[in-house]
């Protein structure tokens, strides 16, 4: 599936509405796996004591409240309102706003870093978030990014895309949209940010563990906890649904630890910095 020009207004209508619906549930599935990168993408940024930091697609503010705890002073923006609301109500001692990580409402060379945790593969032009975190970096300052990792067979990504693969059905009533894993690629983050203007451009890759304690928490977690993922998963058909939570179940009982199960899901950091 193509994404072009004319295809940036559903795609973007279609995650916002996504994220309205899925602020809650996402927060309850992965939030404890999404925080798990902040601090070391914070760390790969060179934030230190003082930095005013902002974090775009704050979501429920993982990586915010991980600069506070740093010592930096941070600022929250998500373009979702349900996520900026939880957001508040999770770390009440951080400032949330509303706004377009491709439009940021902030003035030139106000942050020290710029960070964003796995917010870069659900905009729509994610080159024009990039100019715009050049643009309120302070000279020197970096801007990094989380994604996840390209999916692996028993990761958690590899597990569920390929069971939907086999077993599902081409849903053609989901929008286009950009290329998911595009940035867990290093080459394909050189060639965004780079002609932008960052400097040092580098990509790691993160390990990251969810813990279940029931093979079934994977399956619900892409089925309740995301947007495209979760309208994948929700149009399919019933026997199909059937099919596919089997498979994941019976890959993730191979992961079994102890008392529950330990799913690798690792995330790609990248990050690049403006010139002094």
């Amino acid at each position: 599936m193509t994404f072009s020009k004319k295809d940036i207004e559903p795609f973007t209508a279609f995650e916002k509405d996504g994220w309205e619906r899925a602020a809650k549930a996402y927060h309850d599935h992965w939030g404890a796996l999404s925080a798990q990168s902040a601090t070391p993408m914070l760390h790969l940024a060179g934030v230190i004591p003082g930095a005013h930091v902002l974090d775009v697609a704050t979501g429920a503010g993982y990586v915010a409240a991980a600069a506070k705890t740093m010592g930096a002073t941070p600022i929250g923006l998500d373009f979702s309102g349900a996520q900026v609301e939880l957001a508040r109500k999770t770390h009440p001692e951080i400032e949330f706003f509303t706004g377009n990580a491709q439009e940021l409402p902030f003035d030139d060379q106000t942050f020290d870093a710029v960070v964003m945790g796995f917010g870069m593969n659900h905009l729509p032009e994610p080159e024009k978030a990039a100019q715009e975190a050049l643009r309120v970096l302070k000279p020197g300052g970096a801007f990094a990014f989380s994604v996840w990792a390209a999916p692996a067979a028993g990761e958690g990504f590899g597990i569920v895309l390929s069971a939907i693969e086999r077993h599902g059905v081409q849903n053609a009533k989901l929008p286009p949209a950009p290329p998911y894993f595009r940035f867990a690629d290093p080459n394909e983050v050189k060639a965004m940010l780079e002609p932008t203007g960052f400097n040092d451009v580098s990509t790691v890759v993160a390990p990251q563990t969810w813990r279940h304690t029931t093979p079934d928490e994977v399956f619900d977690a892409f089925n309740e906890g995301a947007v495209r993922a979760t309208a994948m998963l929700n149009s399919q058909p019933e026997d199909a649904r059937v099919r596919i939570r089997e498979v994941v179940r019976a890959e993730v009982f191979k992961l079994a630890h102890g008392d529950g199960f330990l799913i690798p899901v690792p995330a790609s950091l990248s990050v690049g910095f403006k010139e002094s």
